[in-house]
């Protein structure tokens, strides 16, 4: 039942509207990270730490992170697909 409201709905929007949305998400995260304090990130790990994490990180690594961020891309495109 929820499909088809969400189908209701998506023939309502527009493209601009969709285009909009993003955009507008897209200057709110950024704008929320230039006000917000961020320094206290510096803190969470010492030099020591940071160095023995990049000096373990391999090609492994590097895959399963690159394949969280495809299936975000993926979602994304899934999620604007329903509205046009």
């Amino acid at each position: 039942m929820d499909y088809f409201l969400l189908t209701g709905f998506a023939r309502e929007i527009s493209t601009m509207d969709v285009i909009g949305i993003i955009v507008g998400h897209i200057i709110f995260g950024f704008a929320l990270t230039q006000l917000l304090d961020w320094s206290w990130l510096k803190n969470l790990m010492s030099d020591e730490d940071k160095e023995k994490m990049l000096n373990g990180y391999n090609w492994k690594d590097l895959l399963v992170d690159s394949a969280i961020i495809t299936v975000v891309i993926g979602f994304l495109f899934l999620l604007i697909s329903l509205f046009l």
